[in-house]
């Protein structure tokens, strides 16, 4: 209760604190784009509201960045075409514009008071677990993201929740439909099953060079090399530089008198409360909240009997006996020091309203009826200037070795454009106090060999960069950067005859794939015809072996390490038809499915997952009215899409 006090926050809003940092952090950070000459091209246009290219290149990089972490780096450009990134990139952006304009349609609006609580509301903007606005300024800063942008989009995003909470209005799960989708969840069946294995077909087909040298022709960015850059370049430490620099006390004080605020200590009250929540189970609903009053101002009259030192003592007696609240229940309603934002505003405005020692009338807030202790106060004054030169003088000396370290790198920029070769950067740089200079040797996108290849500010701005090209002064935790790109190799299909083995060994196991997925088709198709499965498997020669029992719930076949919860097919399988439709490609193999035997759920269970399930089912049902009302919205509107201005 008290977490839930301090932040009443419903799941919509969490939802919508989710998207916006997906969406602010991961899918719209800054930075340069990979495609800097297409950055104010539009991909697509929205009932004439434009998608930049550079919007969706940061999209779809944040995404590939992600799935490819997900799969260790191993992501390969057919893989992401099959996963159609792109699409999913440009739908998302699309929606957004579809769901904002909706929302704006039926006059919905996000008060400057719901942005602000939704901001405060996430914990990246938090110390100690309250939210700090240097803390908000900092963290913006650190991914290139300006306040009024940042803000901008959390209003978009309630405007977005707003509308699809209105399209899809209350959604309920009856208890019988939670027990047919137990049933179907918990269903087991077990199946007989053939593999025929690619392997088998090697051996057997053949690939001549006429046919490998095609095969590259038309696939050739299967075999592509990725770009390579070499990248020189020159670093400062922000630790070195600050040994150039120098922080007066003339500086310290000149800034504590400009700065006022930042000395300010807030003020904190340790506190207590005992809560009085209106009884859920009375349905006059006024009713209910007057009893839930009347017991509150009993305790009230109750704690007053007690006197000076032992009121917290009365009052954590009565807290243990009444409070309704489990958080601070068991500790005698202890609270803790409390700052202003920390609870929701009636708790807040009661508490700060006493004095020390005081206890306050019933203050009714959407949880019920509080009894509040203000047992301590502490802070709302201002630290010395003696007391805060210590800390001060390291915040300047940090901000200084800053500027110094950028200074020193932006010096080198014209130097950097003007050099002509490797051995005239190593000139340029000479002689420079602090300056450290690299060479990166020629590495790809996926190298994560050096740290430079690690930090993503560097790659991306490596990779952004054309032959000859310098980057501006790039910002990382440690220092400043300064990239020149020596060298560069774009992607290209190598000649056939430097990999005509690699071409010939794909080509090879494309084909033997495709004899046995013709193998496995034929096996079914005679099966399905009235053949025996069992006479036929042994003339093929064929192994038949079982999966044992699974069931939707389940979801992979573990033995053949095969996902099947998805597939409402296999649960479909009856005696009438005990086939699965087609044959299943899985690792090399094509697995033909055949019904052995089903068992029914045990619905011994069912109460015990009801819950949980019938919360899934709600669940699938509001995604399935926010897939409707997307799609309605779409066939509305007018959305252009510019193939040719797509990265």
């Amino acid at each position: 209760m008290l977490e839930s006090l301090r932040k009443r926050k419903s799941s919509v809003v969490i939802l919508l604190v989710f998207a916006a940092i997906v969406i602010v952090f991961i899918f719209w950070g800054a930075g340069p784009s990979k495609y800097g000459e297409k950055d104010g091209a539009a991909v697509a246009a929205v009932d004439g509201e434009t998608i930049s290219a550079k919007d969706f290149t940061a999209i779809y990089r944040r995404q590939t960045d992600y799935y490819k972490g997900m799969f260790g780096g191993k992501l390969s450009d057919e893989t992401m075409e099959k996963m159609q990134l792109k699409q999913k990139s440009l739908d998302i952006l699309i929606n957004r514009i579809l769901a904002k304009n909706d929302a704006k349609s039926k006059g919905m609006a996000a008060s400057v008071a719901e942005v602000q609580d939704t901001i405060k509301a996430i914990p990246a903007f938090s110390k100690a677990g309250v939210f700090d606005i240097e803390v908000y300024k900092k963290v913006l800063a650190a991914n290139r993201y300006k306040e009024r942008d940042f803000e901008k989009s959390i209003e978009e995003d309630m405007l977005v929740e707003k509308a699809r909470v209105a399209a899809v209005g209350v959604v309920t799960v009856t208890d019988d439909e939670a027990r047919k989708a137990y049933q179907r969840e918990n269903k087991k069946i077990n199946l007989d099953y053939v593999a025929v294995d690619a392997g088998r077909f090697v051996d057997m087909v053949k690939v001549t060079d006429d046919e490998a040298a095609e095969y590259l022709k038309k696939n050739g960015s299967m075999f592509m090399t990725p770009v390579k850059v070499n990248a020189f370049y020159a670093f400062v430490d922000f630790k070195e530089a600050a040994k150039a620099v120098l922080v007066s006390a003339e500086e310290i004080k000149e800034y504590y008198e400009k700065n006022p605020k930042e000395f300010e200590t807030p003020e904190e009250i340790k506190a207590r409360h005992i809560l009085i929540p209106p009884d859920p189970k009375e349905k006059d609903g006024a009713k209910a909240k007057e009893d839930a009053r009347k017991k509150a101002e009993e305790i009230i009259k109750e704690l007053k009997k007690a006197a000076g030192r032992g009121i917290p003592s009365r009052f954590a007696q009565l807290a243990k006996k009444y409070s309704m609240d489990p958080g601070s229940k068991e500790k005698g309603g202890d609270l803790g020091w409390v700052k202003r934002g920390m609870m929701v505003k009636p708790f807040e405005d009661g508490l700060f309203a006493l004095k020390k020692g005081e206890i306050s009338a019933a203050v009714e807030s959407g949880y019920g009826f509080h009894i509040i202790l203000a047992e301590e106060r502490r802070g709302g004054g201002k630290t010395s200037l003696k007391d805060a030169e210590g800390a001060l003088r390291k915040t300047l000396l940090v901000q200084k070795s800053w500027v110094e370290a950028k200074d020193i790198i932006i010096a080198l920029d014209k130097p950097f454009k003007d050099a002509k070769n490797v051995e005239e950067l190593k000139k340029a740089a000479a002689g420079r106090k602090y300056v450290k200079v690299f060479s990166t040797g020629l590495f790809s996108e996926a190298d994560n060999l050096t740290e430079f290849a690690r930090q993503d500010v560097l790659r991306d701005a490596a990779f952004a960069l054309r032959e000859g090209e310098v980057s501006r002064p790039l910002q990382t935790h440690e220092g400043f950067y300064l990239i020149k790109i020596v060298e560069r190799v774009d992607a290209r299909v190598p000649e056939y005859k430097l990999i005509s083995e690699i071409v010939k060994k794909k080509l090879r196991l494309e084909k033997a794939e495709e004899e046995a997925k013709n193998a496995a088709a034929a096996f079914l198709k005679k099966v399905k015809g009235g053949e025996d499965f069992f006479a036929l498997a042994k003339k093929e020669k064929f192994k038949v072996a079982e999966t044992g029992p699974f069931s939707k719930k389940d979801g992979t076949i573990k033995k053949l390490n095969v996902f099947a919860g998805g597939d409402d097919r296999f649960f479909n399988l009856d005696k009438s038809a005990p086939y699965f439709p087609d044959p299943l490609q899985s690792g090399g193999r094509h697995f033909v499915f055949r019904l052995k035997e089903i068992k029914d759920a045990d619905t011994k269970g069912f109460d015990k997952d009801k819950d949980e399930l019938k919360k899934r089912l709600q669940a699938q049902k509001e995604e399935e009215g926010v897939n409707k009302w997307l799609k309605d919205l779409r066939e509305k509107a007018k959305i252009k899409v510019y193939q040719e201005n797509m990265p």
